[in-house]
């Protein structure tokens, strides 16, 4: 079964409705739905479950409008706090992009015609801490956990070798121990002016792999994950 079968099987499964009693009155399928999911919240999960099934989104206008669960094709309408808004995003990944922690397909392209995968943008998002629409978390932890593409120098999407993937989730864990560290043990990350130090906390997780990495050897050295965390530093602000 491929992922766009999977995908509408996934929303099959959420949007089967319930059955009437035999005395109650018949409601339309829309009422339905208004009555169960709320109208702003209906919305937003129509808007995903049509948009999930596209293979790849336009960065510009329609990536990043869906992070802040908007239709792309309304964001000529929409108001100037809004538009500062998506074009904060637009810069932030930009530089993502260039600095390689963000993919995109085709980026020997004008920069507005840069497409991306759906799934590598929520995951950019997620690292990024942008605040995303719950009902687009929900899908796309569901495509996740279903197939891991990647796009090729061509343009073309295949699966991640076993060791890429590998690598990947070392990258990710290695981020997630950062923030977990800098949240819990600020000290341990800091020096005495209080600025944070990328080498402290590589070393930090470097000598704690087991609780990190469990039975694997890290496949990012200190000095990759020292690198690793700068970036991830200079880019994470919070975005709202």
């Amino acid at each position: 079964m491929n992922i766009f079968r999977k995908i509408k099987s996934f929303i099959s499964n959420k949007n089967k409705k319930i059955e009437t009693p035999v005395n109650a009155p018949e409601i339309s399928m829309s009422e339905r739905e208004d009555k169960f999911y709320g109208e702003g919240q209906l919305t937003l999960q129509k808007l995903y479950e049509k948009w999930a099934c596209k293979d790849k989104w336009l960065l510009y206008d329609e990536g990043i409008p869906l992070l802040y669960g908007l239709q792309p094709a309304i964001k000529a309408s929409l108001d100037e706090e809004v538009l500062t808004k998506i074009e904060s995003l637009w810069e932030h990944a930009q530089e993502c992009v260039h600095k390689k922690l963000l993919s995109v397909i085709n980026l020997e392209q004008p920069e507005k015609e840069w497409e991306v995968l759906p799934l590598d943008l929520y995951r950019w998002a997620t690292v990024s801490r942008i605040s995303l629409p719950d009902e687009f978390t929900t899908l796309m932890a569901f495509v996740s956990q279903t197939v891991m593409p990647t796009a090729t120098a061509s343009g073309s999407v295949q699966s991640l070798g076993e060791e890429d993937m590998l690598y990947q989730k070392h990258r990710e864990i290695v981020l997630g121990a950062a923030t977990s560290l800098l949240i819990n043990v600020p000290g341990l990350c800091k020096n005495k002016k209080g600025r944070i130090v990328s080498n402290q906390i590589a070393k930090n997780i470097m000598e704690n792999e087991g609780q990190w990495f469990g039975n694997d050897r890290p496949l990012l050295t200190e000095s990759s994950m020292t690198d690793l965390i700068n970036e991830y530093l200079k880019l994470s602000q919070p975005i709202v």
